[in-house]
């Protein structure tokens, strides 16, 4: 299947450990330790266990986790739908028709937002046709349309 990954999102070429160090699950998935952070702060990602030492230790498990999390971003699907599709995805669920209804709707919102983006820029378009001139600015037909109420 074809989607478009987030830059720099790779398992890498190493084995993976049983267990991790934020920064080094951040090495293996080309993220920030910010984002995984974030990733855990917001109830994507499990807390780590603690070592003896006080240390957070990820599971190898958490690699194909922010990997997936990573991609469900690239995507532009909100914190709260990425929850639901970890859930469907980790759950025995019979189906995955609440991951189709999210990337539905994603793609219904994004539908929306290519139309007022086109609409944007048709308005920019019409702006910069009314001026191809060096007019003193009080003279300015673009500052002038903007101007008017």
């Amino acid at each position: 299947m074809f989607f478009i990954k987030h830059s720099g999102v790779t398992l890498g070429s190493s084995a993976i450990p049983n267990f991790m160090k934020i920064g080094e699950l951040a090495k293996k998935t080309g993220l920030t330790v910010d984002s995984i952070r974030f990733y855990e702060k917001s109830g994507l990602i499990r807390g780590p266990e603690r070592t003896e030492g006080g240390y957070r230790e990820f599971s190898k498990d958490a690699v194909s986790t922010v990997v997936f999390i990573s991609h469900c971003r690239a995507l532009d699907i909100p914190i709260a739908e990425i929850k639901k599709l970890l859930f469907v995805r980790s759950s025995s669920a019979k189906s995955c028709r609440e991951a189709d209804e999210i990337i539905e709707n994603q793609l219904l919102k994004l539908r929306e937002r290519i139309k007022s983006m086109k609409a944007l820029e048709k308005q920019l378009a019409q702006l910069q046709s009314i001026c191809h001139q060096e007019l003193d600015p009080k003279d300015c037909p673009i500052l002038k349309s903007l101007q008017e109420e």
